[in-house]
């Protein structure tokens, strides 16, 4: 039986941008201006590796056109920090060449072109995310009505998802033909719904189904005999198509999965009031945060059982007891290697606050989310340490272990 590889600590700098929808965290964050400090703030956690990326829209201004100009330099600097990126590609938007953005019909063949332009100039980047969160962008933008155009049904779910879908084939092939040693580090939300009344008890495990959707496909797991494949089929997906994906896989080779403290839900009965943390326009259920859930370990174990693949935590954080948040982590991951599954390392997202994730970016009015290591305090061009920074930098240097604490989940 072979070792368990090394376990790694990363962090990552939240890069969501889409001009579509008015987002760009790394204007409101000031991180367009302070990107070379902020990476030499990663650095000095101690860390090797870092989920970074930059704005699709920035490196791909027109049809076929490239500027690597702002990446050729975050290049430079990370390996002047011996820094490792875990590159995120595309982070939800899409350039506005493309008027429909991630449902234009040319999205698929941009991206791809996109994505195997990038792996062409920069061949020492071996780990790349293709596309942040597939599930998450397709949930809330289809499935829950968080996002525009506002979908609340399974139907609405597929159709967010098929282009995302599309996109990410093409670009895992356009990656593996311009670089054969490139890696797929594919992450998604890791949520979990549990029924809280026994009527709800069918749909909270339909729900949670969806987040196997996107790498279900990719791993050639949409057989006709699947609700996936009806499914699929009904949002625009030929047979054809779908028969091709099953018998020329993409699968990821390492599977990210993001969760947090609010990553595991409650379905409660719809005349329960809703709660501040609901984004989403659903009306047959009220969702609330499960304040006992299964936990990480668990999680991690599912998706073992399901592909066999290694794993790593691409996304984790809290804003209260960072401390006691770790520990739990490092005791979870330690439990799930014990069951079997192959987790390779964590990643605290987001190195500093970012901006309006407490509404789900449905309320853009400037808000700091204080779950970063540094806070953007008091000015959003200020970086002071939380006090979970200096206990990151000492925790991370030691093995992993169970810890015996529990964290407090939000009610």
């Amino acid at each position: 039986m072979s070792a368990e590889p090394e376990f790694f600590w990363a962090v990552g700098i939240e890069n969501t941008v889409n001009p579509a929808l008015g987002w760009d965290q790394y204007a409101w964050t000031a991180h367009r201006d302070l990107w070379r400090e902020d990476l030499q703030r990663a650095a000095n956690l101690g860390v090797r590796l870092i989920r970074y990326g930059l704005p699709w829209p920035d490196l791909n201004p027109a049809p076929g056109t490239f500027d690597w100009t702002w990446a050729d330099a975050a290049m430079a600097e990370l390996e002047r920090l011996g820094l490792e990126p875990i590159w995120d590609l595309l982070h939800f938007g899409a350039p506005a060449w493309l008027p429909a953005g991630l449902r234009d019909k040319a999205y698929p063949q941009a991206v791809a072109d996109y994505a195997g332009a990038f792996v062409a100039r920069y061949p020492h980047v071996t780990r790349i995310t293709p596309f942040n969160e597939p599930y998450i962008w397709a949930f809330f933008s289809g499935g829950n009505g968080t996002w525009a155009p506002h979908g609340t049904t399974d139907l609405g779910f597929a159709e967010a998802l098929v282009p995302i879908l599309r996109g990410l084939r093409q670009s895992i092939q356009a990656i593996r033909a311009a670089n054969p040693r490139a890696e797929i580090w594919l992450n998604d939300g890791a949520d979990r719904f549990t029924a809280a009344v026994p009527e709800l008890a069918g749909l909270a495990g339909h729900l949670t189904g969806w987040r196997y959707a996107g790498f279900d496909f990719l791993h050639g797991r949409a057989a006709p005999d699947t609700p996936l494949y009806a499914l699929l089929l009904e949002a625009g997906m030929s047979p054809g198509e779908l028969d091709e994906a099953r018998r020329d896989s993409t699968p990821a080779d390492v599977i990210g999965l993001d969760y947090y403290p609010g990553s595991e839900h409650l379905l409660k009965s719809p005349d329960a009031p809703k709660h501040p943390g609901d984004w989403g326009r659903r009306s047959d259920y009220r969702l609330y945060p499960d304040p006992d859930p299964p936990g990480l370990a668990a999680t991690l174990l599912e998706y073992h059982a399901r592909y066999g693949r290694p794993l790593y935590v691409a996304e984790t954080s809290t804003d209260t007891r960072r401390e006691e948040w770790l520990q739990w982590l490092s005791a979870e991951v330690l439990r799930a290697r014990e069951g079997g599954a192959s987790v390779l390392g964590a990643t605290w997202w987001p190195l500093f606050d970012h901006i309006d994730w407490n509404s789900g970016l449905t309320q853009l009015r400037g808000t700091v989310c204080p779950s970063g290591l540094y806070h953007l305090t008091p000015q959003i061009t200020d970086r002071q340490p939380d006090a979970a920074a200096d206990f990151f930098r000492t925790f991370i240097r030691q093995p992993l272990r169970a810890y015996g604490v529990r964290p407090a989940f939000p009610t």
